[in-house]
C-alpha cells in the first residue's frame, strides 16, 4: 500500500510542468503596463488637483479683497451724512481750517463741531477715506476705532517669483494693496510712504473706483466732479480685472453704498440749524481736539 502511494506521488510531480520563459516574459510586460497607467492616472490626477487648488485660491483670494473694500467702505464716517458744513473758520489760530486742497486729511468743520475727512483719490486706481472699521487687536492702545484707509495697486515684485511657466503672466503684474493709519488720526499731514502695505490681491491688471453723482444720476471717475458732494459720497464702484493662472482675464464690478444714515441737510438747516436739532455731538463720533468737549459753540 506504501509503495503504490510513493509511485502515485512521483508520478504525478513528474508529469506536471512549470511556467515558460515567454509566459513570464508575458506576464511582466503586462504587469508594467498595468504599472504604468496606474502611475499616469495618479500623475494626471495630482496635476488636476494642483491646478484646480490654484484656482480656487486665486478666486479666494478676490473674493476676499473684495469683502475687505466692502467692509471699509460701509463704515465711511463723515459728519456731513447727518450735519452741512459750518462757516469758514477765520481764526488763524484754529487747528483745522477749510481746506479745499485735495492734499488735506481734513476739510473744515460741520455745524456740529465735528471736523469733515477728505475723500482723496490722486488717480482711478487710488482712494483714501475714513472709516470706523477698525478693529484693535491689543487692549489699552492709542489705536483708535476709526481709521485711514488706503487702496492702491503697484508693481509686483518678481524677482523672488516662481519660474513655472504656467505662473508667468504678461499683463497682470500689478498687486491690489490696502494701508491704514489708526494712530494719530486727526493729523492733518497722512505719510503713507512709511506705512506697511497689506497685499490683497497679487496678478491684479486694473483697478478703477468711481463715485456716484447725485445730480447727474451716474458714476463719475472724479471725485472733483461731485463738487460740493465731494466729501459725501453714498456710492462707490469698483472695476477690477486680474489674470488666472492661464492668463484669462477676470472682471469684476461691485457698487458698494455707505452704511452710515443720510440726511437733507440743506432743508434740515432751513427747519432746525440741524439734523438733531441742537447742539450736542451724538454718542459715539470722534471728537477732535479743538471742539470743547462736542458742544458748538
Amino acid at each position: 500500500m506504501c509503495k503504490l502511494d510513493h509511485f502515485k506521488i512521483r508520478s504525478h510531480l513528474k508529469n506536471s510542468s512549470g511556467f515558460t520563459l515567454i509566459e513570464v516574459l508575458i506576464a511582466i510586460v503586462l504587469l508594467a503596463f498595468i504599472s504604468l497607467y496606474t502611475y499616469k492616472m495618479i500623475d494626471t490626477s495630482t496635476d488636476t488637483k494642483e491646478v484646480v487648488l490654484k484656482e480656487d485660491q486665486l478666486k479666494l483670494q478676490t473674493l476676499t479683497a473684495v469683502s475687505r473694500i466692502d467692509s471699509d467702505i460701509t463704515q465711511i464716517y463723515s459728519p456731513l451724512y447727518s450735519y452741512s458744513k459750518g462757516n469758514p473758520a477765520t481764526d488763524p489760530n484754529a487747528l483745522y481750517q477749510d481746506n479745499a486742497s485735495s492734499k488735506g486729511s481734513f476739510d473744515g468743520k460741520a455745524k456740529n463741531g465735528m471736523i469733515i475727512p477728505q475723500f482723496q483719490s490722486e488717480d482711478k486706481s487710488t482712494l483714501v477715506f475714513f472709516t470706523a472699521s477698525n478693529r484693535r487687536k491689543i487692549a489699552d492702545t492709542k489705536d483708535s476705532r476709526y481709521t485711514w484707509v488706503k487702496y492702491s495697486i503697484r508693481r509686483t515684485d518678481t524677482a523672488n517669483a516662481e519660474k513655472d511657466d504656467r505662473n508667468l503672466n504678461t499683463i497682470g503684474d500689478n498687486e491690489l494693496i490696502r494701508q491704514t493709519i489708526a494712530t494719530n488720526i486727526y493729523g492733518n499731514d497722512l505719510n503713507w510712504s512709511d506705512v506697511k502695505a497689506q497685499v490683497l490681491l497679487t496678478q491684479v491688471k486694473s483697478v478703477e473706483f468711481s463715485f456716484w453723482d447725485e445730480k447727474s444720476r451716474k458714476f463719475v471717475s472724479s471725485i472733483q466732479d461731485l463738487n460740493e458732494n465731494k466729501n459725501t459720497i453714498h456710492s462707490l464702484k469698483l472695476n477690477l480685472v486680474w489674470v488666472d493662472n492661464d492668463n484669462h482675464e477676470q472682471k469684476i464690478e461691485k457698487v458698494f453704498r455707505v452704511l452710515y444714515p443720510f440726511f437733507n441737510t440743506k432743508a434740515d438747516d432751513l427747519k432746525t440749524g440741524g439734523a438733531y436739532g441742537g447742539g450736542a455731538i451724538p454718542p459715539g463720533l470722534p471728537t477732535p481736539p479743538d471742539s470743547d468737549g462736542g458742544v458748538v459753540q
